[in-house]
């Protein structure tokens, strides 16, 4: 581990004067004091230099945003406190994590082409963890379900450093960084941000919950009480060539490198934006399938996951007809994308801890005035039903299409996309303070996103996220409402 600290900077036995850490990020009075930063690699010796090829299920997001994902928990003691008591074994138990999965402290290698993209760890490499102290901020108002302004979330998230344009062209991406903000006598946020290249979200809560689960036990060895995730590769097979077809989509990668990927966080932060959290109980979701049961003409699995999308995609639609001149083509098609996990769908085995993307892409289209009748929800959930059982039945069926359909519909704003799955069990995630108070997604205010996970306090019920303008918001959570008294009553 190097460490950077107020004080002195010691790096590889040498010791030079650091510079003060005295960061300080205003979002409109929501201020964090940047208090300690640490450079955290896995235990000296304990990995080798390592390359491990990218697969065709990893390329599709090579030029995708960091994704970055907040954990709040309880914490009612001082700043004080936590770095002399806490803040150790955070370090520690990091430290024995990466060890593990060191992918994470290396980086996504982009040579010149003809050269294949790759990941790259080496035993120099390591992981940013910044530490910061809020000041001022209201904790228990910040993690409320109610609407609150989007952009009060950003000064607690971190950003992935710069990627880096090395001497022959070749493009470094860093792939992790984290960072803990101390909300004294209230509370704790970590956030992690990643590059999805490296992990899709299974991959990564594995890595979460595995350095919460060896903080819990106090760092005391680097032993996960969990299965180890595995991190060959190879077992992705790939017979129709799609990691080629995917690479020349790609070629233009250098030349085409959107600037806004290493734009810091806090210049991304929304200015009309509001975040909410609605909840659906059980009981409400058991309602929801019975009343799309009575409009199939045939049986359909209905889990959960359709009727919720179904009834979400279906209020954000009809809230959005009333603004002006927006939604004026009657006959436009409306596209919800969402994705499936793959790792025991396929016709030959991956091990379920496997450590990479192992994600299908599905989508759902419409055209737009399907969706604005109230009992659309019926129409709707079939079709994400249908969806969801083609993938089931023959995933990565469309991969060769993944491509041409984002060029088609990506740009076109119809475009509603589910970030995480009541699966992830998101609230699961233990350093030893308890479950989290709350788990926020970033980038729903920042695109048509929605972010979907379990309930942390009704068994058997689902959050979801969204951001909206302050007016859209509002008329969504009273269709919402609506829908509610008369789907559920």
């Amino acid at each position: 581990m190097v460490e950077e600290d107020i004080g002195v900077l010691k790096l590889s036995g040498h010791s030079l004067p650091a510079r003060p850490l005295v960061i300080m990020v205003d979002a409109d009075h929501y201020t964090i004091n940047v208090i300690n930063q640490c450079q955290i690699s896995p235990p000296a010796g304990s990995v080798p230099t390592t390359n491990l090829p990218l697969t065709f299920l990893d390329l599709i997001w090579i030029d995708s945003k960091p994704l970055q994902r907040l954990f709040f928990f309880p914490f009612p003691h001082s700043t004080h406190h936590f770095m002399d008591s806490i803040f150790p074994t955070l370090k520690l138990s990091l430290s024995f994590t990466l060890k593990h999965f060191f992918p994470l402290a290396g980086n996504c290698i982009l040579p010149p082409q003809p050269h294949n993209p790759h990941l790259l760890f080496t035993t120099h490499d390591s992981v940013l963890l910044t530490v910061a102290e809020s000041i001022g901020c209201d904790f228990h108002h910040l993690i409320a379900d109610y609407p609150r302004d989007a952009k009060h979330m950003y000064p607690f998230v971190v950003d992935l450093p710069k990627s880096r344009v090395l001497s022959d062209g070749t493009r470094v991406l860093p792939l992790l960084a984290l960072k803990i903000t101390v909300f004294p006598n209230q509370g704790l946020c970590i956030c992690i941000a990643f590059h999805h290249v490296v992990a899709d979200g299974m991959s990564a809560h594995h890595f979460v919950k595995s350095w919460a689960s060896i903080c819990r036990n106090g760092a005391a060895s680097d032993s996960l009480n969990g299965p180890l995730p595995y991190l060959d590769r190879t077992v992705i097979e790939d017979p129709n060539g799609l990691a080629s077809m995917f690479l020349q989509e790609l070629s233009g990668w250098a030349s085409s490198w959107n600037p806004d990927l290493d734009k810091p966080i806090m210049d991304l932060a929304p200015v009309n934006k509001v975040r909410a959290t609605f909840v659906l109980s059980k009981t409400q979701i058991e309602r929801l399938k019975n009343w799309v049961k009575t409009k199939l003409e045939e049986p359909l699995r209905l889990s959960s996951f359709i009727v919720a999308c179904s009834l979400v995609w279906g209020c954000l639609i009809q809230s959005t007809e009333t603004e002006s001149n927006d939604f004026t083509v009657k006959d436009e098609i409306c596209v919800l994308g969402f994705v499936g996990n793959c790792r025991n769908r396929l016709n030959y085995p991956i091990p379920s801890t496997y450590f990479g993307n192992c994600l299908d892409l599905c989508g759902v289209l419409f055209k737009k005035n399907d969706l604005l009748e109230r009992n659309n929800i019926g129409v709707v959930a079939k079709a994400v039903g249908k969806a969801v059982k083609e993938f089931e039945s023959e995933p990565l069926k469309m991969a060769d299409e993944w491509f041409s359909f984002r060029r088609k519909y990506g740009e076109s704003g119809r475009v509603l996309t589910v970030a995480g799955s009541p699966k992830l069990r998101v609230y699961d995630t233990n350093f030893g303070w308890g479950r989290p108070l709350k788990s926020e997604v970033l980038h729903v205010d920042m695109s048509k996103a929605i972010s979907l996970q379990e309930s942390r306090d009704m068994e058997g019920g689902i959050e979801i996220g969204l951001g909206l303008t302050d007016t859209h918001m509002n008329r969504f959570i009273a269709i919402w409402e609506e829908n509610l008294n008369f789907f559920c009553s």
